[in-house]
């Protein structure tokens, strides 16, 4: 079947007029335009949709029907456009937005608020975990882009917003701080809970014991989400790597302390990271408000 939307504009006029004259006046269409419209949509069903009554017109059986299966596709067409019309502005769809633990409890309230705030048709779809596997998701297309540690790295495009330190941490009573002054040394007497191997705070702690000389921290358990796991670490006599963001969050505050050594202080950005090439306008238009905030 060949039917076009604008036919059923006008028959739908028409059936609610009941008149083609004045379906002609509302339309700004001529009757034999109008004529020929019915004429169309008779022949592409093979019934007739009116029959006359007077001087107006009044629907048949197969007309009523038509009628309501018309206004259906209409208003569906008229839908669809309008949500396309929003989605290349960037008001609609969705974002999925993967998410580091660090960034979970700092950036990504941010994202949501903006998002809320200025995108209300504008879905998101979140995914918790390391940079490693969360790049991992951007290249399979799963993600739109990443909320977390800002990395040098060509592969994709990344914008940081929140300046962050990581420092060696450890509990409150932990023995290290019967030291008045910890050298990097002092550290080797005792395990650590670490992040695995792959992510980068774990590279750069490891070169930095290498670098001096010294053996690699011993993990003792690691994990990739160590903000999550403070109970544990809170209860242990193991060292920590951690951001300073962490450790003054209402969560934790008090129950860690940071180990105040130079060589084991990692300066960073967490922001956004996300492909080259183009973005879909949701995507965009909430890199733009991040921008926006940044700059506030």
């Amino acid at each position: 079947m060949n039917i076009e939307i604008r036919d059923l504009r006008y028959f739908e006029v028409i059936a609610e007029l009941g008149h083609l004259g004045q379906a002609s006046e509302v339309l700004h269409r001529s009757q034999p335009a109008l004529t020929k419209c019915v004429q169309r949509l008779e022949e592409e069903l093979g019934a007739d949709l009116f029959e006359r009554k007077g001087r107006g017109l009044v629907l048949t059986a197969v007309g009523k029907e038509f009628y309501l299966r018309a206004r259906k596709i209409r208003e569906t067409n008229d839908r669809t456009l309008s949500d396309m019309k929003d989605f290349v502005a960037g008001s609609a769809g969705k974002v999925c937005v993967g998410c580091g633990p660090i960034t979970a409890d700092y950036l990504l309230p941010r994202l949501c608020n903006l998002a809320l705030r200025h995108l209300p048709k504008v879905s998101l779809e979140i995914m918790i975990g390391t940079s490693y596997f969360l790049k991992e998701q951007i290249r399979e297309e799963r993600l739109d882009m990443i909320v977390g540690v800002v990395e040098n790295d060509s592969e994709f495009a990344c914008r940081g917003f929140i300046d962050d330190t990581v420092v060696v941490a450890a509990r409150q009573e932990h023995p290290i701080f019967e030291l008045r002054a910890p050298r990097l040394r002092d550290l080797e007497g005792y395990h650590w809970i670490l992040p695995t191997p792959p992510v980068s705070s774990r590279k750069w702690l490891d070169s930095a014991f290498a670098a001096r000389g010294l053996p690699k921290p011993t993990p003792h358990i690691e994990t990739n989400s160590l903000p999550s796991i403070h109970d544990l670490i809170g209860s242990t006599d193991l060292l920590c790597f951690l951001s300073r963001l962490t450790l003054e969050h209402p969560k934790t505050r008090g129950m860690l302390r940071e180990v105040p050594l130079k060589e084991t202080t990692m300066t960073r950005q967490l922001g956004i990271t996300y492909p080259h090439g183009p973005l879909t306008p949701a995507t965009q238009r909430l890199i733009d408000l991040l921008d926006r905030l940044a700059s506030e």
